[in-house]
């Protein structure tokens, strides 16, 4: 494999196999290296200061947020950050260093319109729904409920596969083929950049001091979405604030509301709620900025009558949704009571 200065990145639903293959993939490839994210959780035993990840505490991961160092964050399992920093996807296309990442599907959206072609995405899905279903049930014990809300995730990711380089179906007992088939995709895209000239100069993703930030709440009550003067309540990210403390600061401030998280699971949450991820986040690129909004769904803490001027609630069978919120809406519909 020759250097290429190139960032695969594979998304797919949980139990699809995405990091066995990834794992067969490496060890095919010694030259192909894994993509060090930043985490808030303790090392493993078998795990290396930058190499699986760069370990840091929730306080230093916050600093990187504020600084505009990590292009996407997420909270995984409820107790730990994971992000992914810019500088080592910069460094690395530079010296012409492929990596490889397991990164979900909005941040890999995220990825490939900040580093265009130097991020190829490949996309990992199972033949059927009811394979997936059974190595759902396989990897861990989940109720009736955990596993419809699973599938229901997949649906919404399965959205975005046409947006992927490369769509790979991991078939039951088939495992060396997806790992040839990711090898020779690997191959192909570094042979196409071979002849490119030096990167050791060029300039690649985003200069942080030109990305401005702001937070949007869609905010759901009764089956209708809360809006100020026809739009959904927006703020300019302060720069001391994360974007959830932004609208939630907002929020408090405008009605004197507190408002919650719909992620299924934020309520068993071990880090701080600052870092609660956005839902869905645009990218408005300007001539002299870069917009970026971070839009969150979410519901009040207790119900609402009375609303000052300008706001008010609107059915949301009255509303054109935009396309990816309205399914993160069908999503959360049974905790929102959406009607």
């Amino acid at each position: 494999m020759q250097p290429c200065g190139l960032l695969f990145i594979f998304s797919g639903p949980a139990g699809v196999g995405k990091n066995t293959i990834m794992r067969g993939v490496l060890k095919a490839m010694p030259q192909l290296k894994q993509l060090p994210t930043a985490t808030t959780r303790p090392p493993r035993a078998d795990e290396q200061e930058g190499r699986e990840h760069e370990f840091l505490s929730e306080a230093d991961f916050r600093r990187r947020i504020l600084e505009k160092a990590l292009i996407e964050w997420q909270i995984i399992h409820d107790a730990s950050v994971y992000g992914v920093p810019r500088a080592t996807i910069q460094d690395a296309i530079r010296n012409g260093q492929a990596l490889m990442a397991d990164v979900d599907v909005l941040g890999a959206m995220q990825l490939k319109q900040e580093f265009g072609d130097r991020v190829v995405l490949i996309f990992v899905e199972s033949p059927d729904k009811n394979v997936l279903a059974s190595r759902m049930r396989k990897r861990s014990e989940v109720s009736d409920e955990e596993l419809n809300t699973r599938l229901r995730r997949v649906e919404f990711e399965h959205e975005f596969a046409d947006d992927y380089d490369y769509v790979i179906v991991n078939h039951e007992g088939q495992l060396e083929a997806s790992i040839q088939e990711v090898v020779e995709i690997v191959t192909a895209s570094c042979e196409k950049t071979a002849q490119i000239p030096s990167l050791s100069n060029a300039v690649f993703g985003w200069n942080p001091a030109l990305i401005q930030q702001y937070a949007t709440g869609v905010i759901v009550q009764n089956g209708c979405l809360l809006q100020k003067h026809g739009e959904y309540p927006k703020v300019k990210v302060p720069a001391e604030q994360l974007p959830f403390e932004a609208i939630q600061a907002y929020m408090q401030a405008e009605l004197g509301v507190e408002i919650v998280p719909t992620r299924p699971d934020s309520p068993t949450r071990k880090v701080e709620i600052g870092f609660e991820p956005a839902q869905v986040i645009r990218v408005i690129r300007k001539a002299t900025a870069i917009e970026k909004n971070f839009i969150y769904i979410l519901h009040l803490a207790t119900e609402m009558r009375e609303l000052p001027a300008g706001w008010t609630f609107i059915p949301m069978a009255n509303l054109h949704l935009d396309g990816h919120i309205a399914e993160i809406l069908m999503q959360t519909e049974g905790l929102l009571q959406i009607n």
